[in-house]
């Protein structure tokens, strides 16, 4: 369906919501579900079938609401030529072609094998909360109870799984800083609805250990804990999910700050309970000149650009601003966009206007990708990206993201332009620092293992290798109590030939066709890559 027929029908829908056509709307939904059950499960090896979020609850908006489904499957059964996996996404794929109540099979379709469930839930803290949360909101349509099996946990092992959604539901708002990509207006208003009440469930769960409470009851409760401009808001967005289609005004900026306000008290508080740093190990990083990035020319222009807009129109709103890099720890090691890409945090003396956030990425927007605006947990500042690539983390504390915090304190914008001021310095290291680095450097073993790493493009392959090779190093140095952690290539190149001098030659040679690879021009990159993996399986 054509996105502007499709909006059509959807207000349609929302504004005939009463009886009796209200009866209807819920009778399609019933059979939308049946018919999905009845054909999923069909499907040899399926263990268990679920409807989750709000329909589970009964918490349904007709003409918006998606049916939600999760399926997990057994890890051993085969159908034909396909494994069960393949057949169920297949079989869910065609049901949402033809019934537009059934959302898009990667995005709102949950698929399981059964040990890749308990896997997800025991490692993943994304995974761990929306699992644990499906104990209580998760109605089972077929098979067996499988989420009744995975092992109970304490509430201080979810506080940090939990804030891991406000994370997402941010991700999802920040399409509205946009020009491009904003929604209809009855759609942001189920949106923000929708996001102000999970941030409220966090917020409960955390701060004042309420479990488990759904959307509306929890906008009314969180009410008792929030001041008098806090609940004026919160009456704003309830009244937004009642009447959909009203052309009422739409107070944006009210509701950033109050998504930012929800979202920086329960970090405080998981990091208060949770993120209590028991190692010694500190980082030693060494601040960096602007000749020692890589940049192109856009990336100038969009500095530049920056630079005057905030003189001109935000000054009056910050502290200051910095450039700092993106350092990424993630254990998906393909995606490696932070090298050599920057950050720009807007220390906010008070909260900057919606609009002008939306003006300020909509000069980034013309010289490179969508941008967004990432939320630092610090005082309620925002972080601006310019390069976020699909690896960045959209909410940014400090005990999670001491690097981050440390470097924004001591780069800011001037430093860049004057190389003379470099700085070293210290900061903790977060408690899982030495687990994901063991975990990641696994998966770049299991990488570099397997010959497919050959076929990547030369640019993907440079930033994983650089990455990669950071990854190895830091985990050489473990061992210590004080570890150096290399911010850019330039850094990590120097490092890399600084304890192992008789790869230096190649090492510099490859930085500079990585150089060029990164502004565009042709390079002999791949001449360098049987030596890069040699590298990385020796180190």
């Amino acid at each position: 369906m054509k996105p502007n027929l499709r909006n059509f029908v959807q207000v349609v829908i929302i504004k005939t919501s009463f009886p009796p056509l209200s009866f209807l709307y819920k009778m399609l939904y019933a059979t939308a579900i049946k018919l999905a059950v009845c054909m999923l499960r069909k499907v040899r090896g399926v263990t268990a079938i679920y409807l989750r979020r709000g329909i589970a609850l009964d918490e349904i908006t007709y003409g918006l609401s998606d049916i939600d489904l999760a399926v997990v499957v057994d890890d051993e059964k085969k159908t034909g030529m396909e494994s069960a996996k393949e057949k169920v996404s297949s079989t869910y794929d065609k049901l949402s072609r033809f019934i537009p109540f059934f959302g898009q099979v990667n995005k709102e379709f949950e698929l399981y094998s059964t040990s890749e469930f308990f896997r997800l839930y025991a490692n993943h803290p994304f995974f761990k909360y929306r699992f644990d949360d499906g104990k209580y909101s998760w109605k089972l349509l077929f098979g067996r109870n499988i989420i009744k099996d995975l092992p109970e946990l304490r509430d201080s092992e979810l506080y940090l799984p939990a804030t891991e959604e406000l994370k997402t539901w941010w991700l999802l708002l920040s399409a509205e800083f946009s020009l491009g990509r904003s929604l209809p207006l009855f759609k942001r208003k189920y949106l923000w609805y929708k996001a102000i009440a999970e941030a409220a469930k966090v917020y409960l769960f955390v701060c004042c250990g309420e479990k488990g409470v759904p959307r509306e009851a929890a906008l009314q409760r969180v009410k008792t804990y929030l001041n008098e401009e806090q609940n004026r808001c919160i009456d704003q967005v309830r009244r937004y999910a009642k009447n959909l289609t009203a052309r009422d005004q739409f107070v944006a900026n009210d509701l950033i700050k109050l998504f930012v306000e929800l979202t920086q008290s329960a970090f405080s508080e998981m990091e208060r309970k949770v993120c209590k740093c028991t190692t010694k190990k500190r980082a030693i990083l060494h601040s960096f000149s602007y000749d020692d990035l890589i940049i192109d020319k856009k990336i100038s222009k969009e500095i530049e650009k920056i630079e005057n807009y905030i003189g001109k129109e935000l000054a009056s709103y910050l502290n200051y601003i910095a450039l700092i890099p993106q350092i990424y720890f993630g254990l998906d090691v393909l995606n490696n966009f932070d090298i050599d890409s920057m950050h720009v945090p807007l220390v906010q003396r008070k909260f900057i206007p919606f609009k002008r956030l939306r003006d300020l990425l909509s000069l980034l927007e013309k010289y490179s990708s969508v941008q967004l605006i990432e939320p630092l947990i610090k005082n309620g500042n925002i972080a601006l990206s310019l390069q976020p690539g699909t690896n960045y983390e959209p909410i940014k504390s400090p005990k999670q993201y001491p690097l981050f915090f440390t470097l924004m304190n001591y780069c800011p914008l001037d430093i860049i332009k004057k190389p003379d001021g470099r700085k070293t310095f210290l900061c903790d290291l977060p408690p899982d620092f030495e687990d994901c680095i063991q975990r990641r450097v696994a998966k770049i073993n299991d990488l570099v293992s397997n010959p497919d790493v050959y076929k990547m493009k030369p640019l993907d392959f440079l930033r994983f290798f650089w990455a990669a090779t950071r990854t190895k190093l830091l985990n050489c140095a473990l061992k210590n109590d004080h570890i150096y952690v290399p911010l850019i290539s330039k850094q990590i190149c120097d490092r890399a030939s600084h304890f192992f001098p008789e790869d230096s030659e190649w090492l510099n040679n490859l930085h500079k066709e990585y150089s060029k690879e990164l502004q565009g021009k042709e390079s002999q990159a791949y001449r360098f890559f049987t030596e890069s993996i040699d590298f990385l399986k020796r180190i």
